[in-house]
C-alpha cells in the first residue's frame, strides 16, 4: 500500500494534504494514510472483516471519499 500511495502522490495534482489507501482480499480490508506534507505512510493496525465489521468498514469508505 505505501508504494501505490507514493505513486499516487506524485501523480496527482491537489493540495489535498492526506491521501487514503485501502488493500483488500474482499473480505478483509485494512487501511493507511499518506501524509504528503512530512512524506509519511501510517498504516492502520485494525483488519475490517466481511460481513461481520461491513457497517464499520462502509463508515469508513464514506469518510474517506469527504
Amino acid at each position: 500500500m505505501a508504494t501505490e500511495l507514493i505513486a499516487l502522490d506524485q501523480r496527482i495534482e491537489s493540495d489535498q494534504p492526506i491521501l487514503h489507501g485501502a488493500v483488500s482480499t474482499g473480505n478483509i480490508w485494512q487501511f493507511g494514510q499518506f501524509h504528503r506534507q512530512s512524506r509519511q505512510v501510517i498504516q492502520g493496525l485494525d483488519l475490517y472483516r466481511v460481513p461481520a465489521d461491513l457497517e464499520e468498514l462502509l463508515r469508513i469508505l464514506i469518510c474517506c471519499l469527504n
